[in-house]
């Protein structure tokens, strides 16, 4: 998402907004010139709704000064010369900024209003300005006459379409993106919500959530990358794209044959690796066990009664224990520290509701307790990785060396070592994009270029692709004069230090190497994950976007996903943050 610039312009002294004269020109529209009766415009709920969004005035503190108001004679009420309200009753009517004070103005378009921020922000439903809790609170504010849900749904409509212009501005301009597909269920249906990530011409990192879609029933690999297609195309970027991030399985081929790369996300290649050791007997049967445990204590009231006495009795936090989601080794995590945490109390509620063959042993626990220190170390790397602030697919050959160094070290723990062994198989194999993203980031490059035979590949391809655009634009040159013009430079770029990890590879290219430059945003704008990395590796996070999401009806599931994603201005649910 474009980043926002707030500018602050003061009132002017001496005069009034002119965002008035709108004010009026509105009233007058919906109840014709008042003369007489100005109590018919008090009584409309106008004050907190701002008509300057709904006129599309964007310049409206730029205009030439109005005339002062007339001043009003001793004992008589000033009129307007038209027989409508004046000024200052308008002004009585609907507050404008007092002088000295500030107004918010954003660069990006319209100011959303403080109700649409929040809906947007949080993903509630629009008609929530109209419930009664709602209403009591913005009352206790002083706000005596919020907007309605029409009045809302207007602006949210009006944004969509703003927003939308925005969006396809900026694809417009740029030569290579990336597309993110999520594929996500809410209550039995699959959905996809697909997200546009690029490097702008400022090389600056912008991401825009396109669209969301229901997926058929009946739907094959095929027909949702044909889907995928059709979404690109609409936006104007089908031939645009060069790699595909997605959550779901078996999409390679489908992929290719529109002539795009896939990547598989991060976080699902993390859990087909703890997927993988749950075949064996050990670690399968304790993890089903600890399922069998947090399902019998969330579904069943007596049990959970029992638990939260024996918390009492033995001084334990008082928590419910958390279910595992599928085979995500982050939720698996979770599930089995707070059942290590609460062992001595369920292991009491157990026995006293008869459940004696849920009790874990000791071989049990010492199990659990291996599979916890090393899922600790996927959390360790992966919080290194959220707090990246250029997190591209460049990080994700420098994570898993990591990982797999860290879970060798672990030599006596063989849930570790069995981690490590499926991190190096061939299945987890880093594909050519993923190289090639590494290589180009100047923070990481060396774990990939220290390699003579990448570091030659590298080299090469570099100079085909030089060599390929040369010959489109019809430029003199050949493959010898090609490879001795640029041979020094990439030389240079191999040798040269590290950047530190806290550096910043856009600023990097944007300065530096301007031949190979060229090449890096390609390649650096490749996401990790298939959702937000802050969802992504946050079991409270991906949650809460799952209940807010499900109950939107799929009519308003679109523009509020779109708008989440492109118009908040605190941290989206959804959206990535640029």
């Amino acid at each position: 998402m474009a980043s926002r610039r707030t500018v602050y312009i003061e009132a002017p002294k001496g005069r009034l907004s002119d965002s008035m004269d709108l004010r009026r020109k509105l009233v007058d529209k919906r109840v014709g010139p008042v003369r007489e009766n100005a109590e018919r415009v008090k009584d409309l709920p106008l004050q907190d709704v701002d008509y300057r969004k709904m006129l599309g005035k964007r310049n409206w503190l730029c205009d030439e000064e109005q005339p002062s108001p007339p001043t009003a004679q001793k004992g008589k009420r000033p009129k307007a010369d038209n027989g409508n309200l004046t000024e200052r009753e308008h002004y009585s009517m609907f507050p404008q900024l007092q002088r000295g004070q500030q107004q918010m103005v954003t660069e990006t378009g319209p100011q959303l209003s403080l109700w649409l921020k929040m809906i947007i922000c949080d993903l509630h439903l629009y008609t929530i300005v109209e419930e009664k809790g709602f209403l009591d609170l913005m009352r206790s504010l002083g706000h005596k006459n919020p907007p309605s849900a029409a009045d809302v749904y207007s602006e949210m409509v009006q944004m969509f379409d703003q927003t939308k212009e925005k969006v396809r501005k900026a694809l417009e301009a740029t030569k290579s993106v990336t597309l993110a597909c999520d594929f996500w269920n809410s209550k039995a249906v699959q959905f996809l919500t697909v997200t546009c990530h690029l490097i702008n011409k400022s090389w600056k990192q912008e991401s825009f959530v396109l669209e969301t879609t229901l997926v058929p029933e009946k739907s094959s690999s095929d027909s949702n990358i044909n889907q995928l297609y059709k979404i690109a195309a609409r936006w104007g970027i089908e031939k645009k794209v060069h790699v595909v991030v997605t959550n779901a399985n078996n999409l390679d081929m489908a992929v290719q044959k529109v002539g795009w790369k896939h990547l598989s996300c991060f976080a699902k290649t993390l859990d087909k690796v703890v997927r993988q050791i749950t075949k064996h007997a050990s670690v399968g049967k304790v993890l089903k066990r600890c399922c069998d445990v947090a399902h019998f204590f969330c579904f069943n009231a007596e049990a959970g009664k029992k638990l939260r006495e024996a918390q009492i009795k033995l001084d334990l936090p008082r928590q419910s224990l958390i279910t595992a989601k599928g085979n995500a080794w982050l939720s698996t995590l979770s599930m089995l520290e707070r059942i290590s945490e609460q062992h001595e109390a369920l292991k009491e509620a157990l026995i006293e509701t008869d459940k004696l063959r849920l009790v874990l042993n000791e071989d049990d626990r010492n199990v659990m307790r291996d599979i916890i220190k090393a899922l600790c170390l996927f959390k360790e790397v992966t919080e290194a990785m959220k707090r990246d602030q250029h997190c591209s697919a460049s990080n994700i050959i420098p994570c898993l060396e990591k990982l797999k160094r860290k879970l060798k070290e672990q030599k006596e723990n063989d849930v570790a070592q069995l981690l490590a062994k499926h991190l190096c198989s061939d299945q987890f194999r880093p594909a050519d994009w993923l190289t090639m993203s590494t290589a180009l980031d100047p923070r990481y490059k060396h774990f990939v270029l220290s390699d003579p035979v990448i570091a030659k590949s590298f080299k090469e391809k570099f100079l085909d692709e030089m060599y390929l655009i040369a010959k489109a634009e019809n430029l003199p040159v050949t493959e010898a004069s090609l490879h001795k013009s640029n041979f020094g430079e990439l030389e240079n770029y191999i040798k040269m230090a590290q950047l530190p990890r806290e550096g910043n590879p856009l600023s990097f290219w944007r300065y530096n190497y301007k031949r190979l430059a060229s090449f890096a945003p390609e390649y650096l704008n490749i996401v990790t994950t298939a959702v937000p990395l802050d969802r992504a590796f946050d079991v409270q996070k991906s949650q809460l976007m799952s209940s807010r999401r499900s109950v939107l009806p799929p009519e308003l599931l679109d523009m509020m996903l779109f708008l989440n994603g492109n118009c908040s201005t605190e941290t989206p649910l959804c959206g990535y943050l640029s």
